[in-house]
């Protein structure tokens, strides 16, 4: 693949590319994204800076076009992440009616429990808080049709591999597709991908 056009985009989706002058995918997107339209799960593992949400975010928004009751949800490793991740599937989504609600720690729980209450289509957060939130009951996993874990090799040297653990195993695994993306594929990681 070498231009975006040549995927099977929803229409809307392909001119939200347009205007955010995307035309050429990087390798990693070249790769994950004619898979995750497929429907598969996805293992990705490239270099931070080299299009990762771009690999994960595009056949996101497609997937959720086509499906407006589906719902994701993206796991980060830290806020600033989590923050920069929801920008980018805003921005994908910005004319199609899909935004981003970034839920992470050492910020007051009452926008995001808004943001959850209004139906956030997309859930971009980290582990802790993500469990803080099912734990409280404000977040619920039923209607998700994909699950992404970004940065798995850092959210697991981080120590949030029970947690991650735990929001999988609460996660509707048979109606939801996951994809994996890691700068490095370490031997926890490739345990996690293999259990998931």
């Amino acid at each position: 693949m070498k231009h975006f056009d040549e995927l099977n985009l929803l229409p809307q989706l392909k001119a939200a590319l347009v205007k955010m002058n995307f035309t050429t995918p990087t390798p990693i997107q070249a790769q994950a994204i004619p898979a995750a339209l497929e429907g598969r799960d996805v293992l990705g593992s490239a270099a931070t800076g080299t299009g990762k949400t771009g690999a994960f975010g595009i056949p996101l928004v497609n997937r959720l076009l086509g499906n407006p009751r589906g719902s994701a949800l993206i796991l980060c490793p830290t806020r600033e992440l989590a923050i920069q991740v929801a920008g980018q599937i805003t921005l994908l989504g910005k004319y199609l009616g899909i935004k981003a609600l970034p839920i992470y720690g050492g910020a007051g729980y009452g926008d995001q429990i808004y943001g959850l209450k209004n139906g956030a289509q997309v859930v971009v957060g980290t582990p802790g808080r993500l469990m803080d939130h099912m734990e409280k009951g404000t977040l619920s996993l039923d209607s998700l049709t994909t699950i992404v874990l970004d940065e798995a090799d850092e959210m697991i040297s981080m120590g949030f591999k029970e947690d991650i653990e735990s929001i999988l195993e609460s996660a509707p695994m048979e109606s939801s597709n996951i994809w994996l993306f890691s700068a490095t594929m370490s031997p926890e990681v490739r345990r996690v991908a293999d259990k998931f």
